[in-house]
């Protein structure tokens, strides 16, 4: 195969152009910056023609990653360890990419199925029913009766025709739990603390309790600013109240609206499961200590089985997008991610199938309880953090 035109022997040059690293007319490359050692002046051609090679070589590797992850668990992981990495992605950059265009996606998705579930007329109510507005259900004002809303609610959902999407099923539910709770006989009114009761309490346990009066306040005074609430419970006026109370009243109404939530948690989490990977490696260290690999190692090992999940999520995102059906998902959790993970383990640490499937279920129990601890952190911090 003849090498492009900038690489020919003749255009080589004793000198790199861009470090100035002397060089021998048999070096294609800089040993030092990594440069083509070329004297030629770029042409369009020559620009065309580089473009095309870096952008087939960046394909292929992209290709490669993909395949190898997707049907031989571990050997990616292994072959970048031993130092073949030249033919595959960056795991950690390639996690972030696929991560962050599959929640993108997955937004795109929602708001898409959203839309048509309303558009298309197939979630219809009565001018005297609730309403809706932006995707969820809200009373109306115009019914005072309790248990007439009920009873006009469960009509709604009894009345409705064609096949109902999650989406709808959820609203539904949602709704009539809304107002269910809100008609109930029996109304418990919240006791709300004093400001001295509050001064009196530890600072942990004081503001837990403000948080949850400021609360109660706004979802029954929604109107009320935080100086007129404070005002009324007979709190102080000080900037840590006022603080406190707008991000309870925050709280509040993004509690009438969880769609909001979830707007605010997707494009974290993959930056939460960047940072998440680091701690499940540190115990991938521990419990392969004897093993020869070190903590970098089982970080790569990590972010594969990550990519790896979310490669398995386009399937799955497809699937239901294009068919509103969710058997691979069941497949996959119960089958396939599970199959996976064991073979990963086998492959990459190269230990017995007693032992791996052993250090497989700790590894499972460990997972669970870190993804669990850890997103529950993540999620408080996220919506604090954002309102």
């Amino acid at each position: 195969m003849s090498l492009p035109v900038r690489q020919l022997l003749q255009y080589r040059g004793q000198q790199c152009l861009n470090c100035e690293t002397p060089l021998d007319v048999s070096d294609r490359y800089c040993h030092q910056c990594g440069q083509l050692n070329s004297k030629k002046r770029l042409s369009l051609w020559d620009f065309f023609n580089e473009f095309l090679a870096n952008l087939i070589s960046y394909d292929n590797r992209i290709w490669r990653t993909i395949t190898g992850i997707l049907f031989y668990p571990g050997k990616v992981t292994q072959e970048f360890c031993k130092g073949k990495r030249i033919r595959y992605a960056n795991p950690f950059r390639f996690f972030l990419t696929v991560s962050i265009v599959f929640f993108l996606l997955l937004q795109v998705s929602i708001n898409t199925d959203n839309a048509q579930d309303f558009a298309n007329g197939s979630l219809t109510v009565d001018p005297g029913d609730p309403t809706v507005d932006a995707g969820i259900f809200s009373i109306s004002s115009d019914i005072k009766d309790k248990k007439e809303l009920i009873k006009k609610m469960q009509a709604v959902e009894d009345t409705l025709t064609g096949d109902l999407s999650n989406f709808q099923k959820i609203v539904i539910q949602q709704a009539i739990a809304e107002i269910e709770k809100d008609s109930s006989i029996v109304i418990e009114e919240h006791q709300y603390n004093t400001q001295q009761q509050l001064d009196s309490m530890s600072y942990l346990r004081g503001y837990v309790s403000q948080l949850d009066d400021y609360y109660e306040y706004h979802k029954h005074n929604e109107d009320a600013t935080a100086a007129q609430a404070l005002t009324a419970l007979g709190h102080d006026l000080t900037s840590s109240n006022l603080f406190r109370y707008r991000k309870a009243s925050k709280f509040s109404a993004l509690a009438k609206q969880p769609y909001e939530l979830v707007a605010i948690l997707l494009p974290k989490v993959p930056l939460f499961l960047f940072f998440f990977a680091p701690f499940l490696s540190l115990f991938f260290w521990l419990l392969y200590a004897r093993r020869d690999v070190t903590y970098m190692e089982h970080m790569i090992f990590n972010f594969h089985l990550l990519t790896f999940v979310f490669i398995s999520l386009y399937v799955i995102l497809a699937e239901w997008t294009l068919f509103q059906t969710d058997y691979t998902s069941f497949l996959f959790f119960l089958l396939l991610g599970p199959l996976y993970l064991y073979k990963a383990l086998r492959r990459f640490y190269g230990q017995g199938r007693f032992k791996t499937i052993l250090k497989f279920l700790t590894i499972n129990f460990v997972f669970l309880m870190l993804l669990s601890t850890s997103s529950g952190l993540f999620i408080v911090a996220s919506v604090f953090l954002s309102l």
